[in-house]
């Protein structure tokens, strides 16, 4: 059954918190669809450009928001296919130019019809004379101004400080993209309702004296200015999974009531909370 933009938009409300980017997003669908009913009945319309770019730290978001703005592309006739092609600097980067343009086409090609997805866009940003990230980025925006009516769109994805300069210093890019979504980081409430949602996948229980225990938890890393991402939940799920194991386990044998809801040991203390030597990923110290 075809999916109705209304559905699809259901979906993205149902996302926790991204106010911002829900309103741009439906903003985007809402004008789409005035559009749609304006051309129908042979009045003007404002054409507004279908590339994005999200702004913001990893972690928040992007890559389902992305898969959702395919759907509603589809769902809205702007492109043909629900599609989302992904690729991060090493399928755009080559040693020589004629390598990196190679690649840059390679990747259009994959994405035509539907939505290419740039993710961690701030890595194509040259340093070094000899790096062809700047020729990457010219490449793409060269084939996204010469591109036909619902060929493919591009969202780019990155820190927003950098996304706001690859825009700047590439005039093609300037006139693709509209608007620059920010992506809020979490707040602890949100964090904690990201965790129950992965419990609850994992049919464990969070009772309410545990809840409140990651509650403080993510409290205290959110003041501490660390890890105010999704990709922190995760981690702290499978850190109290763990613990949860060796309690369970203690004697040898688990019972249903000790693997099917977390208990307040199993809540890590905060300063065993550490980033990993990339920086991108969140893990905890053994001790």
């Amino acid at each position: 059954m075809t999916e109705t933009v209304d559905d699809i938009l259901a979906d993205l409300d149902a996302m926790v918190g991204l106010g911002p980017v829900k309103q741009a997003i439906r903003r985007m669908a809402d004008v789409q669809r005035l559009n749609a009913d304006r051309r129908a009945a042979g009045e003007p319309v404002i054409d507004q450009p279908f590339d994005l770019v999200f702004a913001g730290d990893p972690g928040t978001g992007e890559d389902d928001v992305v898969r959702i703005v395919a759907r509603l592309y589809a769902a809205l006739g702007v492109l043909p296919e629900v599609k989302v092609a992904e690729v991060a600097r090493v399928h755009l980067v080559g040693a020589t130019e004629d390598d990196t343009r190679t690649r840059v086409s390679e990747a259009i090609e994959a994405a035509r019809g539907g939505v290419l997805f740039v993710d961690e866009a701030q890595q194509l940003i040259s340093l070094d004379p000899a790096d062809q990230g700047d020729t990457a980025i010219t490449a793409l925006a060269e084939q996204m101004e010469g591109r036909g009516a619902a060929d493919f769109a591009v969202v780019l994805s990155g820190p927003t400080e950098a996304m706001r300069l690859i825009i700047q210093h590439h005039p093609v890019l300037a006139r693709c993209f509209d608007d620059v979504i920010e992506f809020p980081r979490y707040t602890p409430d949100e964090l904690l309702e990201l965790f129950r949602r992965r419990a609850a996948e994992l049919h464990i229980e969070v009772p309410d004296g545990v809840a409140a225990l990651v509650a403080e938890h993510l409290e205290q890393v959110h003041k501490g200015g660390r890890f105010r991402t999704a990709r922190y939940v995760p981690s702290l799920v499978e850190e109290m999974y763990a613990r949860m194991a060796a309690r369970a386990l203690a004697d040898g044998v688990a019972t249903p009531d000790e693997h099917r809801a977390f208990a307040a040991e199993d809540v890590p203390p905060v300063d065993q909370a550490a980033l990993a030597d990339t920086g991108l990923r969140v893990g905890f110290s053994a001790r």
